[in-house]
């Protein structure tokens, strides 16, 4: 079973919260939701920027080096917060919130920044794998503008949130637009270069088919798997506190 959150620890004699052991905080901090679909994606998108982000950092132009580092926060930011919600409690609440603006902002940033780096004329893919990846990216900027609004602009409109939807759209922003990425370049990281000519535009469409097959499956997991009861903290509280009152 997996363990109980600190922030909904009680004592058993008093019913009433304890003090968090350092020992409750890492218990927690392991404990998120952990899906063989994000073990996956964060692996593989993690091998993908040390292999072939990271080393291109030294020798490449400032718009791909920019490009590099907000991708690399913006896909952390997306594991983070498949992987601990708010339900969590109130210190993951913080922490979700705020990963979730900074993979906002370093989103935005990565896209436009891999679009001068293509418009520029640096890159040597060719005309079709470009079009591609601008659309990935298009794609990118619908996901995140949904993602935002079913938790943010849809509670200011309101007054709550939709919490299966932005799980939904998150889940589908991590998938599509990073381990998507990752698959695309699977042939230079098995054998240190790309597919020629059509065959790489023919392999990008197909992972991204397989991106969108990933997402599906990935969300439909999270329904019936991940606890999407946002106010479970607060339920709880108010139940021992009822029940210490009669």
């Amino acid at each position: 079973a997996r363990p109980p959150r600190p922030s909904t620890m009680f004592s058993p004699e008093s019913g009433r919260p304890r003090e968090k052991t350092p020992v409750d905080y890492m218990r927690a901090l392991v404990g998120g939701n952990l899906t063989p679909w994000w073990l996956f994606g964060t692996i593989l998108v993690l091998y993908f920027m040390m292999s072939l982000g990271f080393t291109r950092l030294p020798r490449d132009i400032p718009s791909m080096r920019f490009h590099i580092a907000m991708a690399f926060l913006f896909v952390v930011g997306c594991a983070w917060n498949l992987f601990h919600t708010p339900n969590h409690g109130s210190e993951f609440r913080m922490a979700h919130k705020a990963m979730g603006f900074m993979a906002h902002g370093t989103g935005v940033a990565s896209i436009l920044s891999g679009y001068a780096y293509i418009l520029s004329g640096q890159s040597s893919l060719g005309f079709s794998t470009k079009v591609l990846m601008m659309t990935i990216g298009a794609i990118q900027l619908i996901l995140q503008a949904l993602t935002f609004w079913y938790s943010t602009g849809y509670r200011m409109k309101t007054g709550r949130m939709w919490p299966e939807m932005h799980m939904a759209m998150g889940t589908m922003l991590f998938y599509q637009s990073g381990v998507l990425i990752a698959i695309n370049w699977l042939p230079k990281m098995i054998t240190g270069h790309l597919f020629i000519g059509d065959a790489q535009t023919n392999w990008m469409f197909f992972s991204f088919l397989v991106g969108l097959g990933l997402s599906h499956i990935a969300v439909q997991y999270n329904r019936r798997t991940m606890d999407l009861n946002y106010d479970r903290e607060k339920r709880i509280a108010r139940e021992r506190s009822s029940d210490s009152t009669r």
